[in-house]
């Protein structure tokens, strides 16, 4: 499709791109303050629409902004891209901050850099997510708007990902991601994968005597991967190599959803109320084959001295419907059903969290009841 310019409805010599993306002269970008979202303007202080996007399920749209009283601190020259909000956070990062990179590859050559508008003043480009936009082939100058910022023309792209709505993600964003990442070497020793949280000592949350399900697991000849201890290029070559994944709800299974191939068997076992939300549009959308959910909760637990709502929350399983689910879809073989958590192994295991954590912990859900404030949402983490 030709690129679609905004203020003439023409067409750019040479440039063929699979959506149109909006075109401005003389855009205005102007970071969020006090009861004022960040927003990208025409030459006239109308809002770009395409400039607007999902952030956390909730569609923020841009402000007029009266160019007459708002003046640019900086004026760059030349066409740039615009790029939407910069995330750092590794599940965030996958699902909104490259979400309209896709552009980059139809406009290369025409454009100086990448801007983005971000939370904080003091967030950089940290090194990991660097290593992720390169084997992305993003090698453009990123600039962050953190002041009124003129553009002699800036390209808009379409958001192609985001938590809620837009986790399936468009068929441009889908093409290339996957076109990119899926020429990383699959692994070939492991072939089937149990998405470890032990690694974080009980620090973020999870699910409660992890340790007898990662047993429970191995014994049917899975391979416990810590993502958080492996490269980038170690997690995709890994799920691409990969015939079978099991994991809890985690931003680990963001990265999962978008390299995984259609024959890739995929399931999620619940560790919060709703965890899958997001996962399984996204897992459905970029491999075309909806994952398995275990929902297995049958106690929920949380920690009095962590803000975090996600890592202060331990879900306790119950192992024998883990195992006939697992069983029922493929993923195990073995006849014999996993026993129970006895009562004094959980009395035992809290006691060892709350010395380790320094906190206590203290039961707020059981299955019948609604899901406790804040949860349902299938947040990254």
């Amino acid at each position: 499709m030709v690129l679609i310019m905004r203020d003439g409805g023409y067409g750019v010599q040479g440039t063929v791109l699979a959506e149109p993306v909006t075109v401005v002269d003389e855009a205005l970008a102007v970071p969020g303050a006090a009861r004022r979202e960040p927003s990208v303007v025409d030459a006239a202080g109308a809002p770009v629409v395409d400039a607007g996007g999902f952030r956390d399920g909730q569609f923020i749209a841009c402000n007029f902004i009266d160019r007459r009283t708002t003046s640019a601190v900086e004026r760059r020259a030349g066409a740039w891209l615009f790029g939407g909000f910069f995330r750092p956070h590794f599940g965030h990062f996958l699902f909104e901050t490259i979400s309209r990179l896709w552009a980059v590859e139809g406009l290369r050559g025409q454009i100086e850099g990448i801007v983005f508008f971000r939370q904080r003043v003091s967030m950089e480009m940290r090194p990991h997510l660097q290593r992720i936009l390169d084997l992305l082939d993003i090698d453009l100058p990123i600039h962050f708007v953190d002041a009124p910022m003129a553009f002699e023309r800036l390209y808009v792209p379409r958001q192609g990902s985001a938590v809620g709505p837009f986790s399936a993600g468009t068929p441009v964003f889908r093409n290339f991601v996957q076109s990119k990442l899926r020429l990383i070497a699959p692994r070939e020793d492991a072939p089937k994968i149990w998405l470890t949280r032990e690694g974080y000592r009980l620090r973020r949350g999870g699910i409660f005597d992890e340790v007898t399900l990662r047993q429970n697991l191995e014994a049917e000849g899975y391979v416990s991967f810590a993502p958080e201890r492996a490269s980038f290029e170690q997690q995709v070559a890994t799920y691409l190599g990969a015939t079978h994944i099991v994991g809890p709800d985690s931003s680990a299974m963001h990265l999962v959803g978008y390299v995984t191939r259609p024959e890739t068997r995929v399931a999620i076992l619940l560790r919060r109320p709703g965890g899958e939300r997001d996962m399984v549009p996204q897992i459905t959308g970029f491999s075309g084959r909806p994952p398995v959910v275990v929902d297995a909760i049958t106690k929920l637990f949380q920690r009095d001295n962590e803000r975090n709502l996600t890592w202060s929350v331990f879900a306790e399983l119950d192992w024998a419907r883990v195992w006939r689910d697992l069983k029922e879809h493929g993923f195990i073989a073995g006849d014999e059903a996993w026993p129970a958590m006895r009562r004094v192994r959980r009395l035992r295991l809290l006691a060892t969290y709350e010395s380790r954590l320094k906190g206590k912990f203290k039961l707020i859900w059981l299955p019948g009841r609604p899901p406790p404030h804040g949860f349902g949402g299938g947040e990254a983490d």
